[in-house]
């Protein structure tokens, strides 16, 4: 079996690779793979709005990731 899961990331972009990197580790911590997504959005955004790049972001995203945040502020407080 050849598996080809980091290959196709480019470690040398931070930008690009912590969310990346963010989103398989979530998953694999908590087993559930909306989350390693939801982490990874959230990390993609975050990291693009302190580098300075956010309008590179699509305005879908922001919304998605704003959801993402909400659903998990809102499963903390029940």
């Amino acid at each position: 079996m050849n598996c080809k899961l980091g290959k196709e990331i480019d470690w040398s972009d931070l930008s690009e690779a912590v969310p990346a990197f963010m989103a398989s580790i979530v998953m694999a911590l908590v087993y559930n793979i909306s989350y390693g997504i939801a982490a990874g959005f959230i990390f993609y955004c975050l990291i693009k709005l302190i580098t300075g790049k956010a309008k590179t972001v699509h305005p879908v995203l922001w919304v998605v990731t704003a959801g993402f945040i909400l659903d998990f502020v809102f499963m903390a407080l029940m």
